[in-house]
């Protein structure tokens, strides 16, 4: 009788168990597969990735950038100063004031916010620089004024709030064109965007002189560089996560209308400046991951990579990164890189008096090297 029992007793042991093990097991599987997410992947399917082949073989001249290195992260965007200065945005929300001939820096204020791209409005009659005007991501478009003051321009359009002010130029007459990166994702929230990469991003344009806010285009795809072709007649505008630049048409028989100014890029495009010559800067801030693109076909993989990739607070590597020239026509002039370099995550490619400065979302210092288009 006491053996019987205690055969019942390690089978019901057995089965406690094993239902244990099956529990432990099952919790992880069910949440990787099973578990709201919150997002919808939007399906397609990218072209080949044309990176090392031409006009994008890989040289590493980026890697030879001079470093002004600095006392904060992020230094995403930058302006230039008609006293020579490099005025820069850091993560931790410091705007700070750069002399390239000494590599000193100094504070001028702190937003309360995380500044990205900046530049220097202009008096329309005398051409003298009047505000500095800022994306800040969470706030909205800024204006540091020439006292000191700091004010918000705007932080909303038509009833809804602008979530992810990213880049912006300014026109002649005093029109500042920026992005919103997305409407429906902020800063912080960066993963989500990039495995649902919903068509939320949006170009807007506020009036400085009337303090009107507009909106240009929406359904934009993380809708981030933003630049205006010299003669003001197109604005461009950069979709991250579709590896292209749209053209926006302001002026002609064309006006209103959109169309593809370049596609297939080797990595996310992020900020685009003009050239002295008219042609455009843009930067890549990362190149792109062949398991990445493998996963944008299937939004049931996205869900069930972003669930694992939120258990392990996710940082995406920074490996590649580059720096285009495009003509004013889109083909694809120049094209340098950096690879596991001191040089990565490059956001933004100014060019001043035959020098690239070369600013990074996350690095710690800005790069300054040659430019490959100087006589």
């Amino acid at each position: 009788m006491l053996r019987k029992a205690m055969g019942v007793v390690l089978k019901i042991k057995a089965k406690n168990i094993f239902g244990a093990v099956l529990i432990v097991v099952s919790l992880p599987i069910g949440y990787l597969f099973f578990w709201p997410v919150g997002i919808s992947p939007e399906v397609w399917t990218p072209n080949k990735n044309p990176a090392g082949m031409p006009p994008f073989e890989r040289n590493n001249r980026l890697a030879d950038a001079r470093l002004i290195e600095l006392d904060g992260q992020g230094p995403e965007g930058s302006a230039f100063a008609d006293d020579g200065l490099i005025f820069t945005g850091l993560a931790d929300g410091r705007i700070i004031a750069i002399d390239p001939a000494t590599n000193d820096f100094t504070d001028i204020l702190n937003t309360g916010g995380r500044p990205l791209a900046m530049q220097f409005a202009r008096e329309a009659i005398t051409n003298v620089q009047t505000d500095l005007i800022i994306c800040d991501a969470p706030l909205g478009l800024l204006a540091i004024t020439p006292s000191g003051e700091l004010k918000t321009l705007t932080n909303e359009v038509n009833g809804t709030a602008i979530r992810f002010a990213d880049d912006l130029d300014i026109s002649s007459d005093g029109v500042v064109w920026f992005s919103d990166a997305s409407s429906r994702y902020g800063i912080h929230d960066t993963l989500y965007e990039g495995m649902e990469t919903p068509a939320a991003g949006r170009l807007l344009s506020y009036d400085l002189k009337t303090g009107k806010t507009e909106i240009a285009l929406e359904g934009l795809h993380f809708a981030n560089g933003v630049a205006l072709s010299k003669d003001e007649s197109f604005v461009l505008v950069a979709e991250t996560y579709r590896y292209r630049i749209q053209k926006y048409w302001l002026k002609g028989s064309k006006a209103g209308q959109t169309e593809l100014f370049a596609d297939n890029l080797p990595g996310y495009p992020d900020n685009i400046t003009r050239a002295p010559d008219g042609g455009f800067w843009v930067a890549l801030v990362n190149g792109r991951d062949e398991n990445l693109d493998a996963l944008m076909p299937s939004s049931f993989m996205r869900k069930l990579i972003f669930r694992a990739l939120r258990l392990i607070k996710f940082e995406p590597p920074w490996g590649e990164t580059w720096a285009l020239y495009l003509d004013e026509s889109g083909k694809v002039i120049h094209a340098l890189d950096a690879r596991h370099s001191d040089i990565y995550a490059v956001t933004n490619v100014k060019e001043k008096n035959g020098l690239l400065f070369l600013s990074s979302l996350q690095n710690n210092a800005i790069g300054i090297i040659p430019s490959p288009i100087s006589p």
